[in-house]
C-alpha cells in the first residue's frame, strides 16, 4: 500500500491533473464581479510547487506549443486586416509598454538601496512575464543565478496582475464588453466585405491532425532561427515562432493540400485543455523557490514587480483606449501581446468571452520580444 501511495505522489501526470481540476474549480469562484478563471490553475500549480512536487519542464513546452498554435489559428481569419488598420500603432504599443515597465523597475531599483541589481532586473522579466527576457538577462549578466531568483519571484504575480487587469478595467473604466466585441466583429465583416466574396478564403475545415502538426513544426523551425541583437542571440522561441507560423499558415487558408483554416470547436477544445496545464506547470515550476525568496528578499520585490507590470499595463491602456481609441477586446489581447503574457492572453479571452482577442495578442508579440531583450540587457547593464 505504500509503494502505492509513493507512485501517485511521483506521478507527474495525475499531480498535474489535480492542480488543473481543483484550479479550474477555483476558477470559477466570483468575488463579486470577479473571477480567476482559467488563472485559478496558476493559484493551486503555486500551492503544490510550495510542497515540493516537480514536473519535467518539457510539459512546460508542450502545452505552451500546443496553447500558441490553437490560438494562432483561431485568431488567424482577421489577423490580416487587424495589422492593416492597427499595424504601426501596435508596433509603437509594444514599444511604450515595455519601455515604461523598464523604466518604472530602474527607477524603483535606483530608490531601494541595498537588493542585488541582478536580482532586480530579474524581477522585471518576471513581471511581463517574458521567459526570452529572462534569457537575454542572464546571457548579459553571465548566467548570474540571481537574475532567475528575481524571475521566479515576480512572474506569478506578473501574471496575476495582468489577469485581474483585463477583468478590472472594463468595470473602473466602465467600458461595455458585450458592445464592443459587436462593434469589432462589425468591423471584420466589414474588412470580409471590402476583400469580395471571391477573395475570401474557404471556410474552415473538419480539423485535421496532420495540419496542426504541420503548424508545430514550421513553429519549431521559426522559433530556432537566431539573429543577433547587442551582441546577444535573440529568436523567436517555441512560443513566439509557434503563434506566428500558425497566424500566418492560418490566414493562407490551405497549405497544398492541407487545410489550415480549421472548425474552431476543437481549435477551442485544444487552447482550453492546453493552456489549462501549461498555467499547471509554471506554477509548479515557480513554487519550490517562492517561499524561500520571500523570506531572503521580503515583499518588496513583489511591490517591485507588481508596480512594473502596473505601469506598462496602464501606459497600453490609456495609448491605446484614450488617445487612439483602439477596441477594448482588440486591445486587451494587445495589451497582453505587448507584455509578452500567454497566462494574460488565456485570462483576456475568459474577460471577453471571445478568441477576437487573440489576434491583438499576435500582433504586437513580435515587436514587443524583441523590446524585452534590447530592454533587458540594458537594465542589467543599467543596474549592473
Amino acid at each position: 500500500m505504500g509503494e502505492f501511495l509513493d507512485a501517485l505522489l511521483h506521478n507527474q501526470l495525475l499531480l498535474l491533473s489535480l492542480a488543473v481540476a481543483t484550479g479550474l474549480l477555483l476558477g470559477q469562484v466570483r468575488f463579486g464581479a470577479l473571477s480567476l478563471g482559467s488563472s485559478g490553475v496558476l493559484i493551486t500549480g503555486l500551492i503544490l510547487g510550495m510542497l515540493n512536487v516537480k514536473v519535467s519542464f518539457e510539459l512546460f513546452n508542450w502545452n505552451l506549443m500546443l496553447f500558441v498554435i490553437a490560438v494562432g489559428l483561431l485568431s488567424a481569419e482577421d489577423i490580416v486586416l487587424v495589422v492593416r488598420k492597427f499595424g504601426i500603432k501596435f508596433i509603437l504599443l509594444s514599444l511604450v509598454v515595455t519601455l515604461v515597465g523598464a523604466l518604472a523597475t530602474y527607477a524603483v531599483a535606483r530608490m531601494a538601496a541595498g537588493i542585488d541589481p541582478l536580482l532586480i532586473a530579474g524581477t522585471y522579466t518576471g513581471a511581463l512575464t517574458s521567459s526570452p527576457g529572462l534569457g537575454a538577462a542572464l546571457e548579459a549578466t553571465g548566467g548570474n543565478p540571481m537574475v532567475t531568483v528575481g524571475y521566479t519571484i515576480a512572474y506569478p504575480f506578473g501574471a496575476l496582475a495582468v489577469v485581474f487587469f483585463v477583468q478590472l478595467a472594463p468595470i473602473l473604466f466602465r467600458i461595455d464588453v458585450k458592445r464592443e466585441r459587436e462593434e469589432l466583429l462589425q468591423l471584420y465583416r466589414g474588412g470580409s466585405e471590402e476583400k469580395g466574396e471571391a477573395a475570401k478564403i474557404p471556410q474552415s475545415a473538419p480539423f485535421s491532425v496532420i495540419s496542426f502538426v504541420v503548424c508545430i513544426i514550421f513553429g519549431v523551425l521559426l522559433g530556432s532561427i537566431t539573429v543577433p541583437v547587442m551582441g546577444n542571440p535573440v529568436s523567436l522561441g517555441s512560443t513566439g515562432g509557434g503563434l506566428i507560423a500558425a497566424l500566418a499558415l492560418g490566414a493562407i487558408g490551405r497549405l497544398g493540400p492541407l487545410p489550415m483554416r480549421m472548425e474552431k470547436k476543437t481549435l477551442s477544445a485544444i487552447r482550453g485543455i492546453s493552456l489549462a496545464y501549461f498555467l499547471a506547470v509554471v506554477g509548479l515550476m515557480a513554487g519550490p523557490q517562492i517561499i524561500e525568496a520571500l523570506m531572503r528578499h521580503g515583499l518588496l520585490l513583489v511591490g517591485i514587480a507588481l508596480f512594473s507590470a502596473l505601469a506598462s499595463e496602464l501606459a497600453g491602456f490609456f495609448l491605446g483606449r484614450f488617445v487612439w481609441k483602439i477596441n477594448w477586446v482588440l486591445l486587451a489581447g494587445a495589451i497582453c501581446g505587448a507584455m509578452t503574457s500567454t497566462p494574460g492572453l488565456g485570462a483576456a479571452i475568459d474577460a471577453t468571452g471571445g478568441e477576437e482577442c487573440s489576434t491583438g495578442y499576435g500582433a504586437t508579440y513580435p515587436m514587443a520580444l524583441l523590446c524585452m531583450v534590447i530592454f533587458t540587457s540594458l537594465l542589467a547593464k543599467a543596474l549592473g
